[in-house]
């Protein structure tokens, strides 16, 4: 069922962006994707050992990781194409829209783990990834337009997430 609902979710974000994505100025948007993948490569290296979530392993995709791996490559460039490139002007519709896309990944993780495809842990919930999800999608635009100061409050968050959940990073290697 994983599978199907994977590729599902992956064909969806890549029709998406085909219909609605700014192709054009794929360029602009480019190192907002690569920052949400590298804030994505920070949160799988620091939980390594006490992970808050994480894609659970079926038949084709073994475990977490490749999972992850190929949301990073396939997911996550397609999203941001549409959500970066049809980005409203209006105050108002900016919080819309900012509410449409949390909601809507956060839904997809709710369908994930109603099918056992996605876990919580360390009393991680779906309230928690939906306040995560409005704070992903407003540090995308933030760094999109100030990226300095995205990756300094990123790195607020990431601490405060840590000690927040307690991840013992001291077990690192």
């Amino acid at each position: 069922m994983f599978l199907v609902f994977a590729l599902t979710v992956l064909v969806i974000d890549v029709l998406l962006a085909w219909k609605w994505g700014d192709w054009t100025n794929w360029k602009k948007y480019e190192s907002s994707i690569l920052y949400l993948i590298s804030c994505d490569l920070a949160y799988n290296f620091l939980t390594y050992h006490r992970p808050l979530w994480e894609h659970s392993p079926t038949l084709l995709v073994q475990n977490h990781t490749i999972m992850n791996f190929v949301v990073m490559l396939v997911a996550y460039p397609s999203v941001l194409l549409v959500y970066l490139g049809r980005y409203p002007s209006k105050v108002q519709d900016q919080m819309v829209w900012v509410c449409f896309w949390a909601i809507f990944w956060t839904l997809f993780e709710w369908i994930s783990i109603q099918l056992g495809e996605f876990k919580h842990f360390a009393s991680w919930n779906i309230v928690h990834s939906l306040l995560f999800n409005f704070a992903l999608f407003t540090m995308v635009r933030l760094h999109y337009k100030k990226s300095l100061l995205a990756y300094y409050l990123s790195i607020i968050i990431a601490i405060s997430l840590l000690i927040l959940f307690q991840i013992p990073v001291t077990s690192m290697k």
